[in-house]
């Protein structure tokens, strides 16, 4: 054994070099200074091929990408609207709700109406509406109502104005004129129109459940019964005239009818 005690100086230096050179020598003559491996198995087709994986992997201490997977589409929103009811339009008074409300602006007196004593039946001697004949000035002539073969009810003047149809009648009664011939009855449809303006008269103005044949009398009249002063027609006829009895069974019970509970 050698013992070295003191101050080596360069010879310390120069023993410490050869060590360090041999040792280096040592390590490359054994490969011990290689980093160590892993081996992974990949099956290639029907044999077996060996493949360096890296420790780190094999380990799991190394980082690896992870797939995201993909994002679920988010329902879109809706928004809903709550429905709102459009205010009813108000009816003018002396128009009847529910019929087709077609003005005319001549041959009709503004106001000038004596009283309600109800409503006088008509008929036309021709069909179609007649909102064009007694919207011409030289027709001289008009009616509150017109009702079609088919039930529809068209009002021309209110029932607060004189309309210009029976003469010396206009101030205290209403009018409906009514499609068709006086040969003809009324239909069906005709029947329930003229109860319905007689069911609104009867609630609005106080008319009569009554069928009448005279001119200071109230109720449903004709045109025929006021005679040479309301003009000498034989309107509406005697078909129709006859059938005021049915309409005015139809406006009983449609009365009788909305006051039962």
């Amino acid at each position: 054994m050698i013992m070295i005690t003191g101050h080596v100086g360069a010879h310390g230096d120069l023993l410490q070099q050869q060590c360090g050179n041999r040792r280096r020598h040592e390590m490359s003559m054994t490969g011990t200074h290689r980093r160590p491996t892993r081996r992974g198995v990949l099956a290639l087709g029907a044999g077996l091929a060996l493949a360096p994986v890296p420790v780190a992997l094999l380990l799991g201490t190394g980082r690896t990408s992870v797939r995201q997977p993909p994002a679920v589409p988010q329902p879109r929103t809706v928004r809903k609207f709550r429905a709102t009811s459009a205010s009813p339009v108000p009816v003018p008074p002396g128009w009847m709700a529910g019929v087709l409300r077609k003005p005319i602006g001549v041959n009709f007196r503004r106001g000038g109406r004596g009283g309600q004593r109800g409503l006088i039946l008509h008929v036309q001697e021709g069909e179609g509406s007649l909102f064009e004949r007694f919207s011409h000035p030289m027709t001289r002539s008009s009616a509150h109502f017109w009702v079609s073969q088919a039930g529809e009810i068209e009002q021309y003047v209110s029932v607060h104005d004189r309309a210009w149809t029976q003469s010396a009648g206009n101030p205290d009664w209403v009018s409906v004129e009514t499609s068709g011939f006086a040969t003809e009855p009324l239909t069906a449809p005709q029947v329930e129109a003229v109860a319905r303006v007689y069911v609104w008269g009867a609630r609005e103005h106080g008319w009569p459940l009554e069928v009448t044949d005279s001119p200071e009398g109230r109720g449903l009249g004709t045109h025929a019964m006021g005679k040479g002063a309301w003009g000498g027609h034989a309107c509406p006829g005697t078909l129709r005239a006859r059938q005021r009895d049915t309409v005015m069974d139809r406006v009983r019970h449609s009365l009788l009818s909305s006051r039962t509970p």
